[in-house]
Parts: structure tokens; sequence; C-alpha cells
């Protein structure tokens, strides 16, 4: 599969930017609205760890408890971007119930691959511990959705859980076999060799938990990315999953994004049921 996945140019085929003209404005328009939400919103730092990196930025429906939560992962080849830059989904969550949490990770060089998943599962127990009777839906782009499916690949008896903390997973745009960047400039401050690499793909590696979960990427995506999304899609029905897989017209690798909390999208309408909304 790996083969299938690299073709000449690995670096132009892991490139998203490559056929996304407008990414720059895209990354702009996460920070002008994440920005927003942050004014208007009610927003909290929760920390889940030691360092000044590991923290979630949680809002939560003004006046009680929230009955779910969308935790989300951000992307950025685990290299990039911030929960601060991935807050813009808060206003849509908050205006229906629900309350919505943006993790923050270390960022390689300062953290490999492995440290982030850990953070990850750290940030989402916290999340759990703060509100025990939500229901928790897990949801990342790109690098992000590598993150979220690597939850799913997560033995949480380690943690002390007998059960994942979560319900259901949102994967979009992501890349869960990391073997073919081993040899790409993106692995520079990754520092993964090929065992390294095959030891975080969830694409290789049990799916320990099994909750109804969704696939999806845009039209203007590399085929590499459709490759690695489909092919993930596969592993999980193969594996006994409860999974819906699609590609969104007229949506590219960033922009797809901003259908997550959109109920008139079908990545939206996917997400809002996931988290039980009957409206």
């Amino acid at each position: 599969m790996c083969n299938e996945l690299t073709p000449d140019d690995p670096d132009l085929a892991y490139s998203p930017s490559s056929v996304a003209a407008n990414y720059r404005e895209v990354i702009a328009d996460y920070e002008t609205k994440s920005l927003a939400a942050l004014r208007h919103a009610n927003a909290i730092r929760v920390p889940y760890g030691k360092t000044s990196e590991e923290y979630t930025i949680v809002f939560e429906p003004a006046g009680s408890a929230p009955d779910a939560m969308l935790v989300f992962f951000h992307g950025g080849y685990w290299q990039e971007l911030s929960a601060e830059v991935s807050c813009f989904p808060a206003d849509s969550l908050q205006s229906r119930g629900h309350a919505y949490a943006a993790v923050n990770y270390t960022l390689a060089p300062h953290a490999t691959v492995s440290t982030i998943v850990a953070q990850c599962a750290t940030a989402l127990i916290s999340l759990a511990t703060r509100r025990p009777h939500a229901r928790m839906v897990i949801a990342g782009s790109s690098a992000g959705a590598h993150l979220a499916a690597m939850l799913m690949s997560v033995d949480w008896k380690i943690f002390g859980l007998n059960a994942a903390p979560f319900h259901g997973a949102v994967l979009i745009s992501g890349i869960y076999d990391l073997r073919p960047l081993v040899t790409t400039y993106i692995n520079e401050p990754l520092r993964l060799d090929l065992e390294g690499a095959a030891a975080m793909s969830p694409q290789l590696l049990p799916l320990r938990v099994r909750v109804p979960t969704v696939v999806c990427w845009g039209e203007h995506e590399t085929s590499a990315f459709k490759q690695q999304s489909r092919d993930y899609a596969a592993f999980i029905a193969q594996s006994g999953g409860d999974v819906s897989h699609y590609e969104v017209a007229n949506r590219n690798h960033f922009d797809i994004l901003f259908d997550l909390s959109d109920f008139a999208s079908r990545p939206g309408i996917d997400t809002f049921k996931l988290l039980g909304d009957k409206s």
C-alpha cells in the first residue's frame, strides 16, 4: 500500500497546498474567525499537562452543562498552527447547546509524533474528567485527523480506563499511513524512520475503539490524500467498525474544515448527529 501512495514526486503528492491556491487566505480566515470566537464566546483555557503548550481552549454554552462536546485536533503536519486558530467552530456548536474544545499540543521538532499522540490522549481524559456525563466526539483535520485516528488505536486501559472516553469521530482530509512521508521535506522536523512511521500509522495498527466514524475529504485534494482516506475507511470497515466515507464537492484540504460546524453541509450534519443533535 505504501508504494501505491507514493508517486514519482512524494513531496508534491503530500503538499495539499499544491492543489489549493487559496490556502493562505483560508488559514487567515481561520485566524480571523477564531479571534472573533475568543472575543465573544465563553472560553476558558484548561491545562492538561506540565508544559505551557499543553492546554485546551474550551467553549461551553452559557447557563447549563453541555450534553455533548466536540473535541478538535488541529492540523499543520504536527509542526504548525495551534488551538488559538482552531476556535472558529465554537459559535455554531454553542448555539445548539454543545461544547467545543480545541486541543493545543507541542509542535515538532520540540515533540515527537509519539509524544503528541500521548498529549492528545491526556487532553481528552482531562476533558472527560471535567464533563463526565457529556457525549464526546473527536474530530481532526489533516495531521489532526491522524491524531484522532491514533486515539482509536489506543489501549485505553493503559490510562486506567475501561473504554475510550469518546463516542464518535470525524476525520477530515487525514493521513493514516505515515511511511510515505519519510523521504519528504515534511519529515525534517519529525525525524521519522520507516519503523517509527509505521508505529505511528493508524492504518497499520489494531482498531481498538469502534465508534461511528466519518472519513471525508475535499474534491480538490492530491490523489495521495484521497487514497489515504479511502484506505483508512476501508480498514475501519474491515476491522468491524461503523464508518461512512465520502468526498465533499468544491472543497479543498483547507476550506473543507469550515463544513465541520455548518449544519447545511454533509460533514456538519454528520457531526451534529454524532453529538446527538436531534434538531
